[in-house]
């Protein structure tokens, strides 16, 4: 009964996501799309703006020609770059205030997942000023659209420039917040190849992991229609093909552009239909040990895919076909497909497991799952906690290649 009554929930919900087909952002696109985006700015005649971004670009100086170009422009701005990986309340609670103290009616979030999400929901906390930023996460309330935002994503792997969704963490509890709302798309997605040439070839097999883990969840998951398809298995046929080289030569600009474009794509699929569990367990592994996320999907999605068994083979033998991977039957396929995921976590220097999973901490990592993926989620089956719980200890234990 609790299945059917999750299926029907699903099913009546997924009409509405579709809606994100038409709200996708504006895109600039190219080996410098970060100074087109001044043209834009211009128009919107703002007083002024926050950037958002890390302390390593500020550092660097990527961005200078930016805001020298900012600068000649007569364009206002600020800069707030005290963002920590995995991003949590006190981050989003600093940049809100920042942001309403210097007076900001636009915001620009350049840098990886955590930099957009934290912007995400700062913006969200600016426009629910009258909640705290602990019961705007909890809640989810997102109760207006979004001062006008720009995500130039410096990773390719979260698609959090398109996505509806931000992932904060409470350090208190150990657990992530995963924050939905379609008032959460940005404006414009700037995709500037060049800004990834300098991301260490760890990061980049990371951030790519995640982004394939994001369009096989969504193509698996029950309820996608035929452009979400689309989205997803052109993200995961480009990952396929640029991952490991631009992991082996990050300075060639095709192949970052390429893979910023598939994280596009697999974040308009999973706004479209979702994740799944892999990110469900891997929320909670991520807030308990603070392990970088995508590190953590690319260990748990052959482990995934595995127990889900017969429930997707045709689908994982049609994402076999689409990156050319042989086998006599659907059954071989799907397996093949699975080991050549765990092959290519080899090639990245990936570890098969987390063995940092403590035994006492199992049972709340798989409550905590339950309750994200379920009724959320439109999984290919839906697993109850013991489930979850014998899964976590495959992750634990690994995967052999």
């Amino acid at each position: 009964m609790k299945h059917f009554l999750l299926r029907t929930r699903q099913a009546l919900f997924s009409p509405i996501q579709k809606i994100q087909l038409i709200l996708q952002p504006k895109m600039l696109k190219g080996e410098h799309a970060l100074l087109d985006l001044v043209d834009v700015l211009k128009e919107k005649h703002l007083n002024r703006y926050m950037v958002v971004t890390t302390a390593g670009f500020i550092k660097r100086g990527t961005l200078q020609p930016f805001f020298e170009r900012l600068d000649q422009s007569n364009i206002a701005y600020s800069i707030f770059h005290d963002v920590k990986p995995d991003p949590e309340i006190s981050d989003v609670e600093n940049l809100k205030e920042y942001y309403i103290n210097e007076g900001c009616q636009g915001l620009i979030a350049i840098g990886g997942g955590s930099v957009i999400d934290c912007s995400k929901a700062a913006l969200a906390c600016v426009q629910s000023s009258h909640l705290d930023v602990k019961t705007v996460l909890e809640t989810g309330r997102v109760s207006k659209i979004l001062p006008f935002f720009i995500a130039v994503p410096t990773t390719a792997g979260t698609g959090s420039e398109v996505t509806a969704g931000a992932v904060i963490t409470d350090p208190i509890r150990k657990r992530k917040y995963a924050l939905s709302h379609l008032f959460l798309i940005p404006k414009y997605a700037v995709l500037d190849a060049s800004l990834l040439t300098t991301l260490p070839p760890k990061m980049t097999a990371y951030t790519g992991m995640d982004a394939l883990t994001h369009a096989v969840e969504a193509y698996i998951n029950h309820f996608n229609n035929r452009k979400t398809n689309e989205y997803a298995l052109e993200a995961i046929q480009s990952i396929f093909q640029y991952l490991i080289p631009s992991f082996e030569d990050g300075s060639n600009i095709t192949y970052r552009l390429e893979l910023l474009e598939a994280s596009y794509k697999a974040g308009v699929a999973i706004t479209n239909n979702y994740i799944g569990y892999v990110h469900a367990i891997a929320h909670g592994i991520g807030g308990m040990y603070h392990l970088q996320h995508g590190m953590i999907n690319a260990i748990i999605l052959p482990i995934v895919l595995e127990e889900y068994g017969d429930t997707i083979t045709k689908k994982l033998a049609h994402i076999a076909d689409i990156v050319g991977i042989a086998g006599h039957t659907d059954q071989q396929k799907a397996e093949y497909f699975i080991k050549k995921l765990k092959e290519i976590n080899q090639v990245l220097g990936i570890p098969t497991s987390i063995p940092e999973i403590q035994d006492s901490d199992i049972h709340y990592l798989a409550t905590g799952a339950e309750k994200e993926g379920n009724p959320t989620y439109p999984t290919p089956v839906t697993w109850d906690v013991e489930r979850f719980e014998k899964v976590i200890r495959k992750i634990q234990q690994g995967y052999s290649v």
